[in-house]
């Protein structure tokens, strides 16, 4: 049965290639159609493959008188091959014609090899000389049957057909068999010995023989066997000793072939039938004529064969086929097949129709049309077909004058199952695809900002279809931008549309879309004109290693040494140039006296610095004091040289602005 499953899965796979045409041939007939073709039909196919069967032999040990130590052996077959040819007449009925039935007749040729295994017999026999003795056959080798059979079957079949292309079909018969003559012509290669067992018992009237029918022999029989006469003459003449016997009247000899190794052998007739299936794909030549290719199957079990009495061998050259003790015979034969199918009558009417694909001028828009060309003129059709998988009402039309019909308002899609119906005859259109027009942006134009710190940027995208609007989209700086009203606009007359009021920054994934169209253009940067340099700062203008040197007071005074004024005048000239920037002045003491007494002579020494500088024109608002008294010595208070060091004011340039200093 595997192999029947993997018949099938074959005839599908065959059937599916069958199937695969192109997507838009350029004519489109409607002879493919089943019921176009005639209904009556002709198959010729040649069967070629292997052949597997299975044996069962009769029992018939019971056919040897007396029988003891009898083995009948085991039967089996090995696989062969088969070839031949079925012819069948076949019938479709139906509007569509797709089943049918079929009978007709089936010749097989087949060769296969039986052999039979581990035979051996003793049995009661009686010689020549009326002497009753035990009789041991055995062959030489197991036993080989060359088979030639002829194989002649009437099936009867349910038929199916589909047409799939104009080129292409599939075909299935699947029935049942009757056999009416299995002819087994064989040739055998047996060999067989013949050896004897002699058992005397005395009495008065002679010394007569008798059977010995225990399974190992008595130790007093006479042993006209092998190994009987090795085991006293290790050395002699086996050959002699058997001839010498044979001519005593004995049935005993070694090596012993059949008188007649051939024969024929004919499986009985009742109760033979079988199963059969044959899955092909067509290739159409004609409407009439088609070859086949696929492959075939056939399953049978011929009747009980078993001869009443059978035995294989009793006495010197005798031998009956194996085959005579079969009982039942399971065979299969499968393969493939190459044929022809030819169709008798006449074919329907035709329909043939091309067809011609308009697509939609615009995106959105269902001014699309599908004609279809070759039909009958100024006639009444009904037309369907599905769009995107979706089945569209029939409708009825009239062909023009030149047999063309033109399905219109379309739009973008998928389009099939056309189908065109006149009567009793119908026209199948091949799937067609509507696309809209590319969508494109034949060029991208950017003005930049008028200044550093305005949005008056603009992008323009050229040649789009004009008086159509359109839905506008970017990103700037990688952010989406949210719709707006300027995002969807209408194409001018001049094919363009302006993106505006748009900062500096890069602006990506620009695209225009209009209904299920897109176009994208490229990048775009927008940039400003540079921003005016900044004024310059305090550190730039004044040079504040001038305000490092310290400003030195004598001992218990507040007045500016002459020697340091310098420093002082330069501070006041820079505060007075830059009146953004003010100056800290802090003063100090040495550690001689009271600190609360150094405290306030530190704010007075800063307070006489902020003085001078108010007398030489800056303002007041730009003067920061503070009093740090002994703190942060910069000379050692325990000598004259470092106590003057620390007796000083130091000035501090802040470039915060005076806004913020009055903060």
């Amino acid at each position: 049965m595997r192999r029947l499953f993997f018949l099938l899965i074959s005839a599908g796979a065959l059937s599916a290639t069958a199937q695969t045409t192109d997507k838009m041939p350029a004519k489109i007939s409607s002879s493919h159609d089943d019921g176009h073709l005639p209904r009556w039909v002709v198959d010729v196919n040649v069967l070629g493959g292997a052949l597997t069967q299975k044996l069962a032999m009769e029992n018939s040990a019971g056919n040897y008188l007396n029988g003891v130590n009898v083995n009948q052996g085991s039967l089996r077959r090995a696989n062969g091959s088969s070839f031949g040819f079925d012819a069948q007449g076949g019938y479709f009925f139906g509007k569509k014609r797709h089943w049918g039935v079929g009978t007709g007749v089936m010749y097989l040729g087949q060769a296969a090899t039986v052999q039979l295994d581990n035979f051996h017999v003793e049995f009661r026999a009686t010689d020549a000389s009326g002497n009753i003795y035990r009789q041991v056959v055995t062959p030489n080798q197991p036993i080989q049957e060359k088979l030639k059979i002829s194989n002649f079957n009437i099936p009867l079949v349910l038929k199916y057909k589909n047409r799939l292309s104009e080129q292409w079909g599939f075909t299935a018969d699947a029935g049942v068999l009757w056999n009416f003559q299995m002819k087994n012509s064989y040739t055998a290669n047996a060999s067989f010995d013949y050896e004897a067992i002699y058992k005397y018992s005395a009495n008065p009237g002679g010394v007569p023989t008798v059977y010995d029918n225990s399974p190992t022999p008595n130790t007093t029989d006479f042993l006209i066997t092998k190994a009987g006469y090795l085991a006293t003459d290790h050395n002699g003449n086996v050959g002699a000793f058997f001839t010498q016997q044979a001519g005593l009247g004995r049935n005993v000899g070694l090596n012993v072939k059949p008188k007649t190794n051939t024969g024929t052998v004919s499986y009985r007739a009742g109760g033979s039938g079988g199963l059969f299936l044959q899955p092909s794909v067509n290739y159409f030549l004609s409407d009439n004529v088609a070859l086949n290719f696929g492959a075939y199957y056939l399953y049978q079990w011929p009747g009980n064969n078993a001869k009443s009495g059978y035995t294989l061998t009793k006495n010197m050259g005798e031998y009956s086929s194996v085959l005579n003790n079969v009982s039942r015979s399971w065979d299969q034969s499968y393969g493939l097949n190459v044929g022809v199918r030819v169709f008798i009558g006449k074919t329907r009417k035709t329909l043939s129709i091309t067809q011609e694909a308009i697509n939609p001028t615009n995106c959105g828009l269902t001014d699309g049309a599908i004609v279809l060309h070759g039909l009958p003129p100024a006639e009444r059709v009904m037309v369907s077909y599905n769009l995107n998988g979706s089945v569209r009402p029939a409708y009825g039309s009239m062909t023009d004058a030149n047999g063309n019909i033109r399905l219109t308002e379309l739009g973008p899609g998928d389009y099939s199952e056309i189908l065109v119906i006149d009567g009793r005859d119908k026209a199948i259109g091949a799937p067609v695809t509507l696309v809209n027009p590319v969508l494109t942006i034949a060029s991208v134009r950017s003005l930049n900002t008028t200044h550093h710190d305005k949005c008056d940027g603009t992008i323009t995208l050229t040649g789009l279809n004009k008086n159509k609007y359109v839905t506008l989209d970017y990103d700037f700086n990688g952010v989406p931008q949210p719709p707006n009203n300027e995002m969807v606009q209408m194409v001018g007359e001049d094919g363009t549309v302006t993106i505006r009021h748009l900062c500096p920054g890069v602006y990506t994934h620009i695209a225009a879309k209009m209904n299920s169209c897109i176009a994208h253009t490229t990048d775009v940067t927008i940039t400003a004109p540079a921003a005016p340099p900044p004024p310059p700062s305090v550190y730039e203008t004044i040079d504040t290693s001038k305000l490092s040197s310290s400003i030195y007071f004598d001992p218990g005074k507040k007045t500016i040494t002459k020697a340091t004024r310098p420093t002082v005048e330069y501070a006041a000239q820079k505060m007075i140039e830059h009146k953004e920037a003010y100056i800290v002045v802090n003063g100090y003491a040495d550690n001689s006296g009271k600190a609360d007494k150094n405290m306030e002579l530190s704010v007075n020494r800063a307070e006489a610095v902020r003085d001078e500088l108010i007398k030489m024109g800056v303002s007041a608002s730009q003067i920061r004091v503070e009093g740090k008294g002994t703190n942060d010595p910069i000379g050692d208070n325990k000598t004259a040289a470092g106590r003057a060091k620390n007796r000083r004011a130091v000035l501090t340039l802040d470039i915060i602005t005076m806004e913020q200093h009055r903060r």
